[in-house]
């Protein structure tokens, strides 16, 4: 049975079974983590996987990881309608000052005889607001979240422009070239990009006053990649109109033109239990199948379970990796009767290898995994057995 850690609260009642448990170790052979800092102590050469509850993965290390073949899993997509119903409010917020006329309403009182509606009426004057009907709505990273935020903007008729590293051909979006062309059209504008090398303090001095002095920043992406000190700065000179912000830091506290949240983006029950569900689900595969689906250093493998054993290979990909590993396998006469492998754009490969080792002795099957294990650029090999058979099936 596999030892998981988890570092977040976590259900696992319905998936564990006789598979994996919970365990408060640091050498696991898995994590699971929501939003919590994965210390690199934890990367041991028995941990096979870190599993992420949710999209950002920069409280990993994922170089590390990589490096001691450990999978990196996240759930892209799995909050996504849950952050965008958290912008379309606070674009609603941008332009509607909804929380002071609720304040005042709190604090308003009428005399006995008068008419509360009355005297609330009278004060409407100061609440006057606007419509994102007609506006420019300009996304920056046009991932699922992206996505599904322009044609929803799209039906409420506001134009969208937007941003991404790579062309995607979308229905509802005019994608530019270039972030500040973006800012320059844009009377909204949506941070939605990863936390990378390249993104990380992308947004600063030079971008803001290319903004319009009525335009609104609304930060879902990650709080590093704008400059919040440039941010504050450009604000108190009126270059853009105001910054929300899902990431809160101290200097942004108490800015007349400043929304901080808590960290909302995916704070749903129905986010939070589906991301938890998917991530489990995927967890509980690659322990028991070596499945690979949603990982950010595994390239996707998939391949049905229909022989007695399997081997999983990931390494580091060059020429003659296979031909190495072929010849090892053909020493030992050993069966291969399906095969799937792929390879990341980083260069790193994944293998699964289904096969029979019924015949083999446990010694021989010892010297298959210390041959394998040394082929040069081997970065991690299993052995797993079909979980539907009661032993492994092999000779002493």
């Amino acid at each position: 049975m596999y030892e998981v850690k988890a570092l977040d609260q976590f259900n696992v009642t319905n998936f564990a079974g006789d598979v994996f448990k919970l365990a408060d170790t640091n050498t696991p052979d898995a994590v699971l983590v929501r939003s919590s800092v994965v210390y690199d102590q934890l990367i041991s050469n028995r941990l096979l996987l870190v599993a992420r509850s949710g999209i950002g993965t920069n409280t990993i290390n994922i170089e590390a990881c990589t490096q001691n073949g450990t999978a990196v899993f996240n759930t892209p997509g799995a909050n996504a309608n849950a952050v965008k119903e958290l912008v379309i409010q606070n674009l609603f917020r941008c332009v509607r000052p909804l929380r002071s006329a609720i304040e005042m309403m709190n604090d308003l009182r009428a005399d006995a005889g008068e008419d509360l509606q009355s005297i609330a009426e009278a004060q409407r004057k100061d609440y006057v607001g606007g419509e994102l009907y007609g506006k420019t709505l300009g996304i920056l990273g046009l991932g699922t979240i992206g996505q599904r935020l322009a044609d929803a903007c799209y039906h409420m008729g506001m134009q969208i422009i937007g941003y991404n590293r790579s062309f995607k051909n979308l229905r509802h979006v005019q994608q530019l070239a270039t972030i500040e062309e973006v800012l320059e059209l844009a009377d909204f504008v949506v941070v939605l990009l990863p936390l990378t090398d390249q993104t990380n303090g992308l947004l600063t001095t030079k971008h803001f006053k290319l903004m319009k002095s009525i335009a609104f920043l609304l930060n879902f992406g990650r709080g590093e990649i704008v400059d919040n000190s440039a941010v504050v700065s450009a604000l108190d000179h009126n270059e853009f109109a105001g910054y929300t912000s899902d990431f809160p830091k101290k200097e942004l506290q108490n800015h007349p033109k400043i929304t901080l949240l808590p960290h909302l983006g995916g704070n749903t029950t129905e986010a939070l239990t589906h991301s938890a569900n998917l991530i489990l689900q995927n967890l509980l595969d690659f322990l028991e199948y070596g499945t690979v689906r949603n990982s950010v250093n595994f390239p996707r493998v998939d391949l049905p379970f229909i022989s007695p054993h399997r081997f999983t290979l990931f390494f580091e990909a060059r020429d003659n990796m296979w031909a190495d590993v072929a010849d090892i396998l053909n020493e030992k006469n050993l069966p291969v009767k399906e095969m799937m492998g792929n390879t990341t754009n980083d260069g790193y490969g994944y293998t699964i290898l289904n096969t029979d080792l019924s015949t083999m002795k446990k010694t021989q099957i010892i010297q298959l995994l210390t041959e394998l294990r040394e082929v040069p650029g081997m970065l991690r090999v299993r052995l797993l057995k079909n979980p539907r058979l009661a032993n492994w099936g092999v000779q002493e």
